[in-house]
């Protein structure tokens, strides 16, 4: 197990690698680390799997699959400095797709798990409704993504629920995930607010370059060390 969290690790230090190197400019190093650190969770992931005393089942297999889509939405994303400009929205969405399918397998497989505490639905709305403040007031223009991102919200939102619900039954398991739900929003958020934001926030580049990667890579950690106690 200290292999695994060593890797884990190693998957989150690189990360930061990659942002620093993203701020420079420098894209081709920027693509290369960003790479070794999606390697390094799926590795953790396949070895915690190789590793487990009980047989695979369903939720190690969503499990597995989710973080390979995670793989695929990173080299597609990580590709958008290598194409023409105008480009970029269609790369964007594309990679973002992948994303999107592996949040879902996520919210199935941790909501497998125990009983749902209703009162958490709360925070099902918190994301979409921060985009569209932030969109009312001028610090992001989402114009015909709204519609898109505010569903995306609702998954990110969903992802909170069930990680956070997951967490209150206790055990091995649950201690984990606290984390990964709001590490994943802080990390799309991030990227959506370096996207399209305006203002201000578009003076924040180099700082969203590691609110990005360092939160979304520690979530893809947690998740692939929890493929043994699935």
């Amino acid at each position: 197990m200290t292999v695994l969290y060593i890797l884990a690790g190693a998957c989150v230090a690189v990360s930061a690698v990659t942002a620093t190197l993203g701020n420079k400019n420098k894209i081709k190093g920027r693509f290369v680390c960003k790479m070794v650190s999606s390697l390094l969770f799926c590795l953790v992931a396949f070895l915690a799997a190789a590793g487990r005393e009980a047989p695979m089942n369903i939720q190690t297999a969503l499990m597995l699959g989710a973080l390979v889509l995670g793989l695929v939405g990173d080299i597609v994303l990580g590709l958008d400095m290598f194409i023409a400009e105008e480009h970029r929205g269609f790369v964007f969405l594309l990679g973002g797709t992948p994303f999107f399918l592996g949040h879902l397998l996520y919210i199935v497989l941790l909501l497998s798990y125990g009983n749902i505490q209703w009162h958490l639905v709360a925070v099902l709305p918190a994301v979409p409704m921060f985009f569209l403040l932030l969109n009312r007031f001028g610090l992001i223009k989402l114009d015909k993504m709204m519609i898109p991102l505010s569903l995306y919200g609702l998954v990110l939102g969903a992802m909170m629920l069930a990680t956070f619900n997951l967490a209150t039954q206790g055990g091995e398991l649950g201690r984990w995930m606290w984390y990964p739900g709001i590490l994943f929003t802080i990390s799309d958020g991030s990227l959506f607010l370096r996207t399209y934001g305006e203002g201000p926030l578009k003076k924040m580049n180099s700082v969203f370059s590691y609110t990005v990667m360092l939160p979304y890579y520690a979530a893809q950690g947690i998740f692939a060390l929890t493929v043994g106690w699935l």
